[in-house]
């Protein structure tokens, strides 16, 4: 299973909980950090507030699952931001 399929699959649910839905999963290279880009959407669409909330619920979890080496970066966004 690939890495973003395994994050996607740790942290949907949880993303669900908070009335979103998780659209995409990406990680990308930025510099000798990894940024773990999340994109999420809502029916009304997604605030400023709801990609917050996501990420600190999802940040704790990310950071036990001690995916990534090294330095890395969360990103919670919605297909319009």
């Amino acid at each position: 299973m690939e890495k973003e399929e395994q994050i996607e699959s740790l942290i949907k649910k949880e993303v669900e909980r908070l009335g979103c839905k998780l659209k995409k999963v990406e990680i990308k290279q930025k510099g000798k950090a990894k940024e773990l880009v999340i994109t999420i959407d809502k029916k009304g669409g997604v605030s400023v507030e709801d990609c917050a909330r996501v990420s600190r619920r999802i940040d704790p979890i990310l950071e036990k699952e001690d995916f990534f080496e090294g330095r890395w970066y969360l990103t919670v966004s919605s297909p319009g931001i």
